[in-house]
């Protein structure tokens, strides 16, 4: 048994003794496919976005489109979402927001030729959502527009992984997930290489890992897992001990900050990136196979 799924699967079991398997949809049989998250980054050609995440510079922004399940995008839900950054020293915390977005709208919605104010005003009327929280979305989408088009933002990295995540029914104190096979992917159509064209991402995969069909160069196959540990505790509260020592275990090492399309971009597109990822030489030289997340 290869040692990266070993370690999984120990892992896995550890946190079955605390908490069960989430589960998203239970009137739905579980297929493989469920588990996949697929999320497309933009950015332009200097790397501004990459730059702001990485340097934390605040305001900085993350812009991407993401789903769950196959790469059937018609039948299924997709959602832009943009998150900003704020420095704790400033009072201001780092907010993300999303709403949905049909995937035949996409497209047109990048070239601000189609706006999203009365297919998001339709869920009011659906009782899905507040007029307050619908107005608050149809704001974040006229400011997603302006943003994609003042910057030039493009579609740049694509990330896959498979999620599974852990909780209690009902009760947020503990939620933990672990992200596997996760797999970095070009999606920009630099230096004479059209991988997306004119379209909002490039057709030719799927959710097929290791996704042979693509050259070496167009990939980065992440040899580690990703474990998030999110708490919801009450001020001076001590985390739960098991929790405590799973993050503490040889199983895995905290790497503060990580993040998925900041490593994506220093791999997969060298010779436009100098600043170096403080975790890299460590991700490189260490054997530890899984990086972990523990926020509260």
């Amino acid at each position: 048994m290869p040692t990266l799924l070993l370690d999984v699967v120990i892992l896995t079991m550890s946190i079955l003794r605390h908490l069960p398997i989430l589960v998203f949809n239970a009137q739905k049989e579980f297929e493989q496919k469920d588990a996949a998250i697929t999320s497309i980054y933009f950015d332009n050609e200097d790397l501004e976005l990459y730059l702001g995440r990485l340097e934390k510079t605040e305001g900085a922004k993350a812009i991407h489109l993401w789903w769950y399940g196959d790469t059937d995008v018609k039948t299924i839900s997709i959602f832009v979402e943009c998150k900003t950054h704020g420095e704790d020293w400033t009072g201001e915390k780092s907010v993300k927001v999303r709403f949905p977005i049909k995937e035949h709208l996409v497209n047109t919605f990048l070239r601000r030729e189609y706006t999203m104010d009365a297919e998001l005003q339709a869920l009011v009327d659906k009782g899905k959502k507040t007029q307050a929280e619908v107005n608050s979305m149809i704001q974040l989408a006229s400011e997603v527009q302006y943003c994609i088009l003042t910057k030039q933002l493009q579609p740049v990295m694509r990330m896959f992984y498979n999620r599974t995540a852990f909780q209690l029914p009902g009760d947020p104190r503990v939620w933990i997930s672990l992200d596997t096979e996760l797999t970095m992917v070009c999606e920009d159509n630099w230096d004479r290489q059209a991988h997306a064209g004119d379209n909002w991402w490039r057709t030719d995969i799927g959710i097929d890992h290791p996704f042979d069909q693509l050259p070496t160069a167009d990939k980065e196959l992440f040899k580690y897992g990703i474990l998030e540990v999110k708490l919801q505790t009450q001020f001076g509260q001590e985390p739960l001990k098991w929790v405590t020592d799973l993050v503490q275990s040889y199983l895995v090492e905290a790497v503060p900050k990580f993040s998925k399309f900041i490593h994506g971009c220093a791999t997969l597109l060298p010779n436009r990136v100098d600043l170096v990822l403080f975790w890299l030489p460590q991700s490189k030289l260490k054997s530890l196979l899984l990086l972990c997340h523990f926020l509260t």
